[in-house]
C-alpha cells in the first residue's frame, strides 16, 4: 500500500510540520489582491466617467439655461417704447377737431339783436304824439300861501286843496307843442288852520258861490328838450293864463315834470300871484295885520294816459 500524503487539513499548526503547502498559498494570495485591486480600479474609473459627464452635462444644462432668459430683457423693452409714444400723437390730432367746434359759438349777432331791442324799448318808452294825460285829483294838490301878522305875531297861511281837474298832452316829436290846461280848481274847496278864516276866503274874497273855478290853461312852454322819454326830469317854463273870479292874466309857472312811464306823469308847479292884479281884496278882521300883497300858488300833481 502507498502511503496517504498528508493534506493541509491534516498539517498541524506548527510551521515545520507544512512548509510547501505554506509556499504556495502566497503568491495565490497577491494574485487575488491583485485581481481585488484591478477590479477596484475598474470601479473607479467607471465611476468617475459617470459624474465627469453628468458634471459636463450640468453646465452646459446651466449654460443653455442662462441665455435663455437673456432674450427676455430684450424682448421686453421693444415693446414698451414702440406701445407708448404710439398712442399719444395719434389722442393728440384727434382733439384738434375741437378749435374747429369751439368758433361756433358764432350767435353773436345776438349783441346787434340786443341793441336793436333797446332802441326799440327807448322808443317804446317815449309818450305817444299828442298824447293825453288826465290829472288824478285824490293824488294831487293845489295850494297856496301868504303872509300875515296874526295877534302881532307873523304868520303864513297855507290853503289847500285836491279837487283838481285838468289835462296835459304830450307831444313827444316836439315837447315844446305840448299843452297843459285847461286844469280847474273848485275856488270853495281851500282849507286852512281857521273855519272862520275858510269862510272868509269863500265868501269874500273868491267868492265861490259866484265864480265856482280857479282855472289855468298854458299858451307857451319855454326850456322844454328836443325829446321826451321814460326815466326823464325836465324842468321848464309855461306861461299861461290864471283866471280868478271874472279876471285873467298871464302868468309864469316853473315846472318840474317826471315821466315815470308811458302811462304816468309826475311834477310840480309854482308861480308867485299879485293880489292887485286879480282884485283880491283882503276883508278888515280883528287882530289880523299886514297881508301880504304876493301870494304863493303851487300845484303837485299827478297824471295818467287814457
Amino acid at each position: 500500500m502507498e502511503q496517504e500524503r498528508p493534506s493541509a487539513k491534516s498539517c498541524p499548526a506548527s510551521a515545520k510540520m507544512c512548509p510547501v503547502s505554506s509556499k504556495l498559498s502566497l503568491p495565490r494570495l497577491r494574485l487575488i489582491i491583485l485581481v481585488l485591486l484591478a477590479a477596484l480600479l475598474l470601479a473607479a474609473c467607471g465611476g468617475s466617467d459617470a459624474p465627469a459627464s453628468e458634471a459636463e452635462e450640468a453646465p452646459a444644462a446651466a449654460d443653455t439655461a442662462t441665455p435663455v432668459p437673456e432674450p427676455d430683457p430684450t424682448d421686453t423693452p421693444p415693446p414698451v417704447p414702440t406701445d407708448t409714444p404710439m398712442p399719444e400723437p395719434t389722442d393728440t390730432p384727434v382733439p384738434e377737431p375741437e378749435p374747429t367746434n369751439t368758433p361756433e359759438p358764432e350767435p353773436e349777432p345776438p349783441p346787434t339783436a340786443a341793441p336793436q331791442e333797446e332802441s326799440a324799448a327807448e322808443s317804446a318808452e317815449m309818450p305817444g304824439t299828442g298824447q293825453t294825460f288826465v290829472i288824478v285829483a285824490e293824488e294831487s294838490e293845489a295850494r297856496f300861501s301868504i303872509d300875515e301878522l296874526l295877534f302881532g305875531q307873523p304868520k303864513t297861511v297855507i290853503g289847500t286843496t285836491n279837487a283838481i281837474s285838468g289835462e296835459i298832452t304830450v307831444d313827444a316829436a316836439n315837447p315844446a307843442a305840448s299843452v297843459i290846461g285847461p286844469i280847474q280848481i273848485e275856488a270853495g274847496t281851500f282849507v286852512t288852520d281857521n273855519d272862520r278864516r275858510n269862510g272868509a276866503i269863500r265868501r269874500f274874497i273868491l267868492q265861490s258861490n259866484q265864480y265856482q273855478f280857479v282855472s289855468f290853461s298854458s299858451t307857451e312852454l319855454t326850456g322844454m328838450p328836443d325829446s321826451v322819454a321814460v326815466g326823464d326830469d325836465i324842468e321848464f317854463e309855461v306861461t299861461g293864463d290864471l283866471t280868478v273870479r271874472d279876471v285873467t292874466n298871464p302868468v309864469l309857472f316853473i315846472v318840474t315834470l317826471q315821466v315815470i312811464s308811458e302811462t304816468e306823469l309826475r311834477g310840480s308847479a309854482a308861480t308867485i300871484v299879485v293880489r292887485d292884479d286879480f282884485d283880491l281884496t283882503i276883508p278888515q278882521v280883528p287882530n289880523v295885520a299886514n297881508v301880504g300883497e304876493e301870494f304863493i300858488v303851487e300845484f303837485d300833481f299827478v297824471a295818467r294816459a287814457q
